[in-house]
């Protein structure tokens, strides 16, 4: 899937991209957007089937006063791959950036993300931010989380962080002790990560639909 977007000087854009593909075939995307002068844009990714996903996003903030707003989240089980290439190019003046990505791996899943912000020359008084969160569910994953920020401009203030961590045992075993198994538990915490995420999807039915898949390959984990 290929696809370029604009978001016109003091327009307003939300790009909602779900990937539910079947666990047997692979998955390629490749999203590129403009946000001109005053502009919004908001981006909701879900990557979340497939056997090996490879997925790009670009944001070119060229326009002075724009916003980019991109939550994203992805999931691995069994053998699956998954790479995630997100890069956000702040060039206007005053220009500001947010990407958020929550992710889970189980199985002997493998996953990379490498998020960018970069600020061009010319973008003073611009702001970035930038974290990933992801949970561990299994000791056979594999994991490669490659923050990246890059400025041509000193007056800029950039932001970046990830968190990589196992399940937490204090909270499976109190969800536990409450009568769910270790699956429902699991489950539980999983989507307290992705709902910052989900909540940002209108359609109910689409949402319903992702709960239900993820619900699935929790189980069969």
């Amino acid at each position: 899937m290929r696809c370029r977007c604009i978001s016109p000087d003091g327009g307003e854009l939300h790009l909602i991209n779900v990937q539910l593909v079947a666990a047997d075939q692979p998955c390629t995307s490749r999203v590129k957007v403009y946000v001109g002068k005053g502009a919004k844009f908001s981006y909701t990714g879900v990557e979340a089937g497939a056997s090996h996903v490879a997925a790009e996003l670009t944001v070119d903030m060229a326009g002075d006063d724009s916003v980019s707003d991109i939550w994203s989240l992805y999931f691995g089980d069994g053998s699956r791959k998954v790479d995630m290439n997100y890069v956000i190019r702040q060039g206007g003046k005053r220009t500001d950036a947010n990407m958020q990505v929550r992710g889970a791996l189980l199985g002997s899943s493998e996953k990379t993300f490498r998020g960018t912000l970069d600020f061009l020359e010319g973008a003073k008084g611009s702001v970035g931010r930038e974290n990933e969160e992801v949970v561990l569910l299994s000791p056979t994953v594999r994991n490669r989380s490659v923050p990246i920020m890059l400025s041509h401009e000193d007056d800029v203030d950039g932001h970046h962080a990830v968190s990589i961590g196992k399940m937490d045992e204090e909270k499976l075993f109190y969800l536990m002790s409450r009568g769910l198994d270790l699956a429902d538990a699991q489950r539980l915490v999983v989507e307290a990560s992705f709902n910052p995420v989900l909540d940002r999807i209108p359609d109910e039915d689409l949402k319903t639909e992702i709960d239900e898949h993820l619900q699935r390959r929790l189980s069969n984990g």
